[in-house]
């Protein structure tokens, strides 16, 4: 497991904890090690897990270079066969890595599996949110047009790295944090996608979570898109008016929930059905229309009184359904 870190000892401790608690297959367990990549913090992480006095748990340093550099240099750290992602405000589930391993066991063809996520709030109590996926098998066509792949939640075939390379680290190639998803692609081009339908990991929503200006997100958006596209063939470039339209839905999601801006969302979904028509006929293309006019009938706080309202029924249906 390698859980890149950077002054992160608010979180880190219930992180750890999650990990240390996984019922492991017995072919795990021998080659079960967490690696805690200290990204150049300030905060004594090695000191703190010093006096945890665990084996299994190690720290690796370096100079701050950011969360790519520091799952590489957990990959390049790791000696197991299969290598999984944590982020250090995360949480797995006590089954997450027998879930995930139970795909590699089920087909030698997979080189990533992932599972759900839910997201939580700074407390660790749930928003009733989870994000699902029905995602796997050949998916290199899915995977430019959507992400379900968190970067806490996966593990990875260590070989897959030997094949397709590591995260990209070069900050001028991806501004904001999309190299998951770009490496992700690269995998998915070669390798077989492994899911477990259930909860893998509980996603922390919290103040310090990383968020980037939209102007940023879409510049890095497509610049992934030309690097994808440019290592591909003409069959599968033809893909690409559907993955400008998708990455553009994409945005105006992030438009109303982030920015809380219905007129740039509006441009969006204009982009999303001039690059591509056929999603102007999508459930998801009238769900932004209507969310989009909900904010602008009732401003920020309206939208986000029935953003609430909407999460408080998903809980209340989770506990139904338990």
């Amino acid at each position: 497991m390698v859980i890149p870190c950077y002054n992160s000892l608010q979180f880190l401790p219930a992180t750890l904890e999650a990990v240390l608690a996984q019922e492991l297959p017995s072919r795990l367990q021998d080659q079960f090690e967490v690696i805690l990549v200290d990204d150049g913090g300030s905060d004594g992480l090695s000191d703190w897990v010093q006096q945890l006095g665990d084996d299994r748990v190690r720290v690796v340093r370096q100079e701050n270079a950011g969360v790519s550099a520091a799952r590489n240099l957990g990959i390049a750290s790791a000696t197991g066969e299969f290598i999984a992602f944590c982020d250090s405000d995360d949480m797995w589930n006590p089954k997450a890595m027998a879930e995930l391993y139970g795909c590699f066991e089920a087909d030698r063809s997979i080189g990533l599996a992932y599972g759900f996520y839910e997201v939580v709030d700074a407390e660790g109590e749930s928003t009733g949110r989870i994000r699902r996926s029905q995602i796997q098998g050949d998916v290199w066509e899915e995977f430019l047009t959507v992400n379900p792949v968190g970067a806490s939640g996966v593990m990875v075939r260590r070989e897959v790295f030997d094949q397709v390379g590591v995260f990209a680290e070069n900050r001028d190639r991806f501004r904001v944090d999309v190299e998951d998803w770009e490496l992700w692609i690269r995998i998915a081009a070669v390798w077989r996608v492994g899911l477990t339908p259930t909860v893998v990991v509980r996603y922390r929503r919290h103040d310090g979570n990383s968020s980037t200006d939209l102007d940023s997100l879409d510049a890095a958006y497509h610049h992934m898109l030309e690097v994808v596209f440019a290592e591909v063939g003409p069959q599968r470039a033809a893909l690409r008016p559907l993955a400008t339209g998708r990455i553009a839905m994409i945005l105006a999601w992030q438009s109303l929930n982030d920015a809380q801006d219905p007129h740039r969302a509006a441009v969006y979904l204009q982009q999303a059905v001039d690059a591509a028509p056929e999603l102007g006929r999508t459930a998801e293309f009238w769900r932004l229309r209507t969310a989009a006019a909900a904010l602008s009938l009732t401003g920020a706080r309206g939208y986000q009184l029935l953003r609430s309202a909407n999460r408080a029924k998903l809980r209340l249906a989770q506990k139904l359904r338990a």
